[in-house]
């Protein structure tokens, strides 16, 4: 996983170049895409939905499978690294005939899934050929569709931002054994659900994501004011969420807040990305782990294929 995130400065550069020679899907109205995916590409989904402002569609493969006929004469791009994901693939097979075009957004070029769709995107990024937590191909993911809403910025920023990412995780005081709770708006949101995914799976500790609204609604009733972590992520311009952390902070709640400065939202949200994974890696070393936790856990892991794929 750490070599794979550091090889991200190098090959999200190349892959960008490579997206941006795409025409086929130039100039689609964002109301008439919907974007899906599981696990990882869920958020990726998601983040697509909130950078279109909301025009673009993100939900869950299996609940579209419920309500197929959402996907009338849309274009559905369906993402899904390994493309062997059984719901991706039921969920094309159901919307045949009915999408106007399915897309597989995939690193498997001869997967199911990109043989039972119209047409394909290629993730292209370096990987180690072990299993570990996805990296790289979460952040290749957030390339392809954001491609597909805007022009992509220029990442030659990528290795100061990646490297600065990394002391910023180290200086986190968090709490390992304590909850991890991150909290956004918008791609903030995405980027939240991405962030439990990998304390999951990297060292292995207990994480939820939540809406910055609906923190104050119940959730704050369960919160431990001194050994939880909150973690706000605002990638983009986000009052509410700096305001939330704010108050959360004066009255005693253990919290952070990353935020970024950038203006790009694509360039803001790799910016807060990095950190992330960057904390994964620096609590799983400081458990001793040498490999990520999700990985050790031989039952559950088969269990998880068994419900995957």
């Amino acid at each position: 996983m750490e070599q794979e995130t550091h090889n991200q400065v190098e090959d999200l550069p190349a892959f960008a170049r490579e997206l941006g020679k795409y025409d086929r899907f130039r100039n689609l109205d964002p109301s008439s895409m919907i974007f899906t995916g599981s696990g990882d590409s869920l958020a990726s989904s998601l983040f697509a939905h909130y950078l279109s402002e909301m025009q673009a569609f993100a939900a869950d493969p299996f609940e579209l499978q419920l309500y197929p006929r959402v996907t009338r004469n849309k274009t559905i791009f369906i993402t899904s690294i390994s493309g062997k994901t059984r719901t991706n693939i039921q969920l094309a097979k159901r919307v045949r005939g009915l999408a106007k075009k399915r897309v597989a957004i995939t690193a498997n070029a001869e997967s199911p899934l990109a043989k039972e769709c119209d047409d394909l995107i290629r993730l292209r990024y370096r990987s180690p050929g072990i299993l570990t937590a996805g990296t790289a191909s979460f952040s290749a993911s957030l390339l392809a569709v954001a491609s597909l809403l805007r022009r992509l910025p220029k990442l030659d920023s990528l290795p100061i931002m990646e490297r600065r990412a990394a002391e910023r995780a180290r200086r986190l005081r968090v709490h390992p054994r304590g909850e991890f709770l991150f909290v956004g708006s918008g791609t903030g949101y995405s980027l939240a659900m991405y962030a439990a995914f990998k304390i999951h799976e990297v060292p292995g500790l207990s994480a939820q994501y939540q809406h910055t609204e609906q923190l104050g609604h119940s959730q704050l009733f369960s919160l431990q004011e001194k050994s939880d972590n909150l973690l706000f992520l605002a990638p983009s311009s986000d009052k509410k969420t700096s305001e939330v952390f704010r108050v959360l902070s004066k009255n005693g709640f253990h919290a952070y807040l990353l935020k970024s400065g950038i203006l790009d939202p694509v360039l803001a949200a790799l910016q807060v990305m990095f950190c992330l994974q960057h904390l994964a890696l620096y609590l799983g070393r400081k458990m001793g782990l040498h490999e990520c936790a999700f990985v050790t856990e031989k039952k559950r892991l088969a269990l998880s294929s068994r419900l995957i794929y």
